[in-house]
């Protein structure tokens, strides 16, 4: 470990292991509130103090500004008055209400979309100390917004998560969904300049990450490290990333993790109304324009009253630039659109969206060279036509992505929740050559046209003999076309069954969480015959089982930590099985191998959360076990016709993933706020010895910001300045012989940082922001950029977000 992750780690860790040394046990929250006497030596006449926090019962998140009342009788002589406390919990979901009487009292605790909650707490013998969960309220009312997809959220307890809700994504929404998110503990990116930023969590990436998508799967071939989720980041209203696998919910494709994206509710009530969000990025001179508009006030004949949201995006951006050159041909244009209906009636909420993501995206030039003296060459230096233009020629790519959804959830009063969502895809990508005889033809190398049905039923149930959770079960069936004249994959139809239950158990201060899930995954390949290429047809199934145990316990007021055990497994891709050919947005020539298994992953992980006024941490660590591991090994460079390339093998081993997390923040006044994220990683060839390929280096996050407020009245306008930096320490965990290892030296990054939300601009509210990226304009390489080996990273960039609503 680095010595600045051993300092985080001694400054944040340290004095709360001496506070827990002694305390054993396994993690987080309870469903329902516990009791606990903390002072058994009070006499029976002194005052009371009770205290505690309130949490979401789904998620075990605090709940701001819950209304606590405690309420007794006081008799005094033949007369008995009412008395009551009240107080509203702060931002941690604390309250702490004292000068009790030592008497049973009544508890009240109310929060908008919850159910009530009212408990006597026996205050005779000593203070007490309580945690409350509230369950979200079974009926459903006009002006409350439910969220969908809430039953993942219960692995917050005892899997390591992170959160970016609307504010946050505000600020720090950048051209991908990958690049939004890349600051988390945790998480990291594999980039291909300034279009292209896929998410990597402890490790994993690709066809092991999984995105779900307004609680649908994002299936726009992933499996491609170039091919980034072909999400438009407006439509984002909060980001999840479980890390660890998640399989129990999700499947074998979140091995790695999952990546939730979720939309705000349809509106219920309310006229037209819709917010304008300007985006500008110097470094690739990059301008974007995203407009929304929602209301409730539309009246559909047979339906009634009916909540819609439209919105249009679009983002036009030219070469990025490292700091001493532009990356030529690395321009991009992207237009989409998406418009939702839905209703929410007594018996629940329905809806229905379609969505059209479309982008045009130029590839390094650099990387598409004509032989083999070419390519040492475009490795050894700067590139030879760097210049900034907006124009996108060869090599480019073209990408559309539509996908229709059906969502319903059926509300009943003693018997949960079931939720149906039924989804479409259609996702083409084309692909087009600047070598070959498709040079100057308007003709695509890769023609790929992937059409995928899936189909998710849940049942989320209430409380039966102290367990609740979520039964399901899901089905897709899918189906692969490859039309283009180059080869890469053959054309498959694959289809998928599960069925899973997921389920929680409170036993006093321990919650107990278990689930269980089964898949049978069967893959037909369509022969092809061509160019010298033979690919056979086939069928191939795989039927297996994934599970996870964990458990939560609640140390002490604001102090839980938790342990989970996982078995997780993915059978091979069709690119991992049948690759034969140049991945044209990776710029190497790649093959798969048919016989590879499956891969069988074992996990622990264990976490810790830590609460107070100031002090917030959470930690995690993690250790993964994984047969039959599936990575691309480095080869000689390959001659093709249409150039050459790096090449690569898909190739299995043993392997052992191990890593810290570390997120911390420190608010030593009201307009101060301090943070710091780390992560270290570890993967290790068990066969070998040797660390595994494409292992992001450990970093550390270090930011500060001020706080302040201006103007009065019941909604003043807030700002903020900050400054941060990111260090990232050499990769030098490379297996010997690599043949293309290129030192990739640590580095820092200045980052700058200011803000005014809710501000008077053309005498509307407006929310802007400006950042500066690289504000010392390093150069730099970072290990998970594709482009490494011809050129820098990206340099300085200042961006300027503006939102205002109308």
């Amino acid at each position: 470990m680095s010595a600045p992750f051993r300092f985080l780690v001694r400054a944040s860790v340290r004095p709360l292991a001496r506070r827990c040394a002694a305390l054993t046990g396994v993690t987080a929250a309870t469903v329902m509130t516990m009791t606990v006497p903390l002072q058994a030596q009070d006499t029976h006449g002194a005052l009371r103090h009770l205290h505690g926090v309130v949490e979401a019962g789904e998620s075990g998140r605090p709940i701001r500004d819950a209304d606590v009342v405690v309420s007794w009788r006081l008799r005094t002589g033949d007369r008995v008055a009412e008395k009551a406390a009240r107080q509203r919990t702060d931002g941690n979901g604390r309250f702490d209400l004292r000068d009790l009487p030592p008497q049973v009292v009544s508890l009240r605790v109310r929060a908008l979309g919850y159910a009530p909650f009212v408990r006597d707490v026996d205050l005779r013998d000593a203070d007490r100390l309580l945690t409350v969960h509230l369950d979200v309220a079974t009926t459903v009312l006009q002006e409350v917004a439910v969220r969908a997809d809430t039953a993942p959220e219960r692995l917050s307890r005892v899997a390591a998560t992170s959160t970016l809700d609307a504010q946050a994504l505000a600020a720090t929404r950048g051209q991908t969904l990958g690049e939004t998110i890349k600051n988390l503990p945790g998480v990291t990116v594999i980039q291909f300049g300034p279009s292209i930023a896929k998410p990597v969590i402890r490790g994993l990436n690709s066809q092991r990450v999984l995105v779900m998508n307004g609680g649908l799967r994002q299936e726009d071939q992933q499996w491609g490290t170039e091919h980034a989720p072909n999400i438009d980041s407006f439509e984002a209203d909060a980001v999840t990333v479980v890390r660890g696998a998640a399989t129990v919910l999700y499947g074998p494709d979140a091995l790695g993790g999952v990546v939730r994206v979720d939309h705000a509710a349809l509106p219920d009530t309310g006229g037209l109304r819709g917010t304008v969000a300007l985006n500008a990025f110097s470094n690739s001179r990059q301008g974007a324009v995203s407009v929304g508009v929602q209301g409730a006030d539309l009246s559909l004949p047979g339906i009634g009253t009916t909540g819609y949201r439209v919105r249009l995006t679009s983002r036009l951006a030219g070469n990025g630039g490292a700091p001493d050159y532009y990356l030529t041909n690395t321009g991009f244009r992207e237009l989409n659109g998406s418009v939702a209906l839905g209703v929410a009636r007594d018996w629940g909420r329905a809806e229905v969206s379609l969505t059209r993501f479309s982008t045009e995206l130029g590839v390094l030039r650099q990387a598409h060279v004509g032989n083999a003296s070419d390519l040492a060459r475009a490795m050894s230096g700067a590139p030879p036509d760097s210049a900034f233009s907006y124009t996108i020629g060869r090599p480019n790519q073209r990408v559309a992505h539509t996908t229709f959804r059906v969502r319903t959830v059926r509300t009943f009063a003693q018997a949960g929740d079931l939720e149906v969502v039924y989804g479409l895809q259609y996702n083409h990508r084309r692909e087009y050559d600047n070598h070959g005889p498709l040079r100057f033809r308007n003709e695509p190398a890769f023609n790929l046209k992937l059409f995928s049905n899936a189909l998710d039923v849940r049942w989320t149930h209430p409380r039966w003999k102290g367990w609740r959770g979520t039964v399901g079960t899901s089905a897709i069936a899918q189906g692969n076309q490859t039309l283009g004249k180059a080869f890469l994959i053959p054309g498959y139809d694959l289809w998928q069954g599960a069925v899973y239950a997921q389920e929680e158990l409170a036993i006093g201060r321990l919650s107990i969480n278990t689930g269980l899930r089964g898949d049978a995954i069967a893959q037909t390949t369509i022969a092809f015959a061509d160019a010298g290429i033979r690919s056979p047809a086939g069928t191939k199934s795989w039927r297996n089982l994934a599970g996870s145990l964990g458990a939560a316990y609640l140390v002490r007021d604001g102090l839980d930590v938790g342990v989970r055990l996982a078995r997780a497994w993915r059978p091979p891709t069709v690119n991992e099985r049948y690759a034969q050919g140049v991945h044209h947005g990776t710029a190497q020539y790649e093959l798969g191998d048919a016989e590879l298994s499956s891969e069988q992953s074992v996990g622990v992980e264990g976490t810790l959360r830590f609460r107070r006024r100031t002090v917030q941490v959470d930690a995690a660590a993690y250790s993964n076990r994984v047969n039959g591991f599936i990575y691309l090994q480095p080869t000689q460079p390959i001659q093709t016709i249409r150039g050459a390339f790096p090449g690569f093998r898909y190739a299995q081993a043993d392997a052992r993933l191990r890593g810290v997390e570390l997120a911390t923040s420190y608010t030593p006044h009201t307009r101060v706020q301090i943070t710091a994220n780390g992560t270290v990683v570890r993967g290790t060839n068990r066969r070998t010895d040797e660390p595994l390929f494409d292992m992001p280096a450990d970093r550390l996050s270090l930011n500060t910001r001020l706080l302040g407020a201006r103007g009065g009245g019941q909604d003043p306008s807030s700002w903020h300045l900050g400054m941060g930096t990111l260090l990232v320490r050499q990769q030098d965990g490379v297996p010997n012989g690599t043949v293309y290892t290129l030192p990739t030296a640590g580095y820092a990054l200045l980052q700058l940082e200011a803000g005014i939300q809710r501000w008077t601009l053309l005498g509307r509210r407006a929310d802007m922001s400006l950042s500066v990226n690289n504000a010392l304009d390093t150069r730099y390489r970072d290990y998970l950029s594709r482009y490494r080996l011809f050129v820098n990273d990206a340099g300085r960039d200042v961006v300027l977000r503006l939102t205002m609503p109308f």
